[in-house]
């Protein structure tokens, strides 16, 4: 059974165990395929946005500077569309890998749902930015708005809020990232050496 047909035909079997080279190469196989969809689906956002853009800045190359809400207001479709397509790529990533996550860390005798913080991180992660980039940039907006060229006023309540949303975004950030390194340390480690509570060794399976 070849790599692609044993994950794809095993995308819900949380049971027994997996080693490390057909796991990482499946990995390797859903990150680049991931990458091109976003890529390709994000053409279509990015063109738009320009085409929207250019006219503007061409009839007035100062309207963003003096009207800073009028940015944002065109920026928000597509970062609403990028955040919504990160969504669904994290919900696709989460069915392509957590069966083979799972199976891999069955293999150093941990349970599968050492990955769900993971996951939940994942999914968590982009609706959360989807709450806070919106109304951190409509505050700065408003603020830039309403004393242009000014430095920002740090006792305005709005640059406060911002302030704090901005700080929220980078501990859901950091703790991503942390949990991303424990992930990657648990998967990268080598397997029990012969039978543990979750199945045989796959590099060495019981002899018939």
């Amino acid at each position: 059974m070849n790599l692609l047909t044993r994950h794809l035909t095993g995308i819900a079997d949380f049971q027994g165990r997996e080693n490390r080279q057909p796991f990482w190469l499946w990995i390797l196989i859903v990150y680049i395929v991931q990458f091109v969809v976003m890529a390709i689906a994000m053409i279509p956002l990015m063109t738009s946005w320009f085409d929207q853009m250019m006219p503007m800045m061409q009839g007035d190359p100062h309207r963003f500077d003096n009207d800073p809400q009028a940015m944002i207001q065109l920026m928000m479709p597509m970062m609403q569309n990028m955040i919504t397509m990160t969504v669904v790529s994290a919900v696709l990533f989460f069915v392509l890998t957590a069966a083979a996550v799972v199976r891999r860390l069955h293999d150093s005798d941990r349970s599968g749902w050492w990955s769900a913080p993971y996951y939940a991180m994942q999914i968590v992660s982009p609706i959360f930015m989807a709450s806070f980039f919106p109304r951190y940039f409509s505050m700065m907006a408003s603020m830039s708005a309403a004393k242009p060229g000014s430095p920002p006023d740090f006792n305005n309540p709005a640059f406060q809020q911002a302030m704090q949303s901005m700080t929220l975004m980078s501990l859901v950030n950091i703790l991503s990232f942390a949990i991303l390194v424990m992930m990657i340390v648990f998967l990268v480690l080598p397997g029990t050496v012969g039978p543990n509570r979750f199945g045989d060794d796959p590099l060495k399976p019981p002899f018939h």
